[in-house]
């Protein structure tokens, strides 16, 4: 039972890890309930769900904008004071709103204005901050962290959204917005009292010196690297192919003959299952063969995702969506470790922002094209395409990239484990290789 649980050691052992994990679990609670806040003010005030969709598309552009900088920013000075100052302006931002909601006549361009500048400054924490974590944390221990990252998130998820629906009830718009800026400023302090974070220069990295601090760098060595660069694929690949949560409203409607409620499940089914999994991962931080591991969880992911298109009845429905909430957060986990492992300190930041704006602008494609398919086809078929074309990615990564199918990670000796199933947990509790 103790190797099957979630493995705690990075926050027993780092105290900076430790910091900056509250941090996160303060910040994401406050953000889930702001989210909330945000698109009911944003209706309340027009009526009209286009205003919504553009206070998201203009966070959406920002936080791309802003994860660019970052990352250029994280390679060239110190961390924790970008850090800092990128959750002071946030706080600013969500203060601004604050204000905006109490005042007698709400101003709709004052909150645009305000998004954009969280989203901004969300850009570069969130880069800065994934470019920190290798430097607070052995490498042995990186799938450790990123379980713990990835269960405060989906924890954040689903209950941060009810707890701002039962604020928002109680008082308004108001007082979530001044909750969220003083979390956030909760977030500055703590993330303020860690150690200073310099981006670290290796002897190896001496051929960076001429590095004129362009992403295009990153790229390009992403490109070349065999593990960085098939993650950049089959990353592109699932971010645009992506479990198809926009077809929701019309499953529902079309289907399985359900309501509110019946939505509201199939919202909540991926998330309870990366919740299961993150919470029982230490099995995961210990696999011999992330690599594999995770090509294999992009390929049940996909799988999972056309049986949810083929489904028709609401629990396989349920059912599916949870696994696929599940392969997802395999394949995070295991992408988080590979990727900080294998990135040099020199680009780490920029590559990250380079996966951030992957992320962020196949999220934004990604509900075009399946909205699409569906007026082409059918919301089912649409689903069943889409989970196709991922399942289908992952066979063809594992066979042209056969350096990712093989990669490992240090054990604590800072050497691979010898191949196996898991390895053993006497001495190696944290291992991952």
């Amino acid at each position: 039972m103790r190797d099957l649980l979630i493995d705690v050691e990075p926050l027993r052992t780092s105290r900076d890890f430790r910091a900056i994990f509250i941090a996160r679990v303060v910040s994401l609670f406050g953000l889930g309930m702001a989210t909330v806040a945000l698109a009911s003010q944003v209706y309340e005030l027009t009526g009209a769900t286009f205003h919504v969709a553009v206070s998201t598309m203009i966070m959406s552009i920002t936080v791309l904008l802003g994860s660019l900088w970052g990352g250029w920013m994280a390679d060239r000075t110190d961390r924790r004071r970008l850090i800092v100052c990128a959750r002071g302006a946030a706080a600013l931002a969500f203060a601004g709103l604050a204000v905006n909601a109490f005042l007698p006549e709400q101003s709709l361009w004052a909150i645009y204005l305000c998004v954009a500048w969280d989203g901004l400054a969300t850009g570069v924490s969130v880069t800065a901050l994934m470019a920190v974590a290798p430097t607070l944390v052995r490498s042995d221990q990186l799938p450790a962290a990123g379980a713990l990252i990835s269960l405060t998130g989906e924890i954040g998820s689903i209950a941060a959204p009810l707890l701002g629906g039962v604020l928002l009830a109680l008082g308004g718009p108001g007082p979530v917005f001044a909750f969220t800026a003083f979390t956030t400023g909760v977030t500055t302090l703590l993330i303020s009292r860690i150690r200073p974070l310099p981006p670290v220069k290796h002897a190896d990295d001496e051929k960076g010196a001429e590095d004129s601090g362009s992403p295009l760098v990153a790229l390009k060595y992403a490109l070349r690297n065999r593990v960085v660069g098939g993650l950049l694929v089959l990353g592109g690949v699932t971010a645009l192919f992506n479990l198809p949560v926009v077809l929701f409203p019309e499953l529902v409607d079309t289907r399985f003959g359900g309501g509110e409620v019946m939505l509201g499940l199939l919202y909540t089914a991926p998330a309870v299952g990366a919740v299961l999994v993150s919470a029982t991962s230490g099995w995961l931080t210990r696999t011999a063969r992330p690599g594999r591991m995770l090509l294999t969880a992009a390929f049940t992911g996909g799988l999972a995702t056309v049986g949810f298109g083929l489904s028709g009845h609401v629990a396989v429905a349920v059912a599916m969506l949870a696994i696929a909430g599940a392969a997802g957060t395999v394949y995070e986990i295991l992408e988080y470790a590979l990727v900080q492992h294998s990135t040099p300190d020199r680009l780490r930041g920029r590559l990250v922002s380079v996966i951030t704006a992957q992320g962020t602008t196949g999220d934004v494609v990604g509900d075009a094209e399946v909205a699409l398919l569906a007026r082409w086809f059918s919301p089912a078929a649409a689903a069943v395409l889409n989970g196709a074309v991922c399942a289908v990615a992952a066979v063809a990564v594992a066979v042209a990239v056969p350096g990712l199918r093989r990669a490992t990670l240090p054990g604590k000796d800072g050497t691979p484990p010898a191949t196996g199933g898991l390895v053993p947990s006497d001495g190696a509790r944290a291992a991952a290789g």
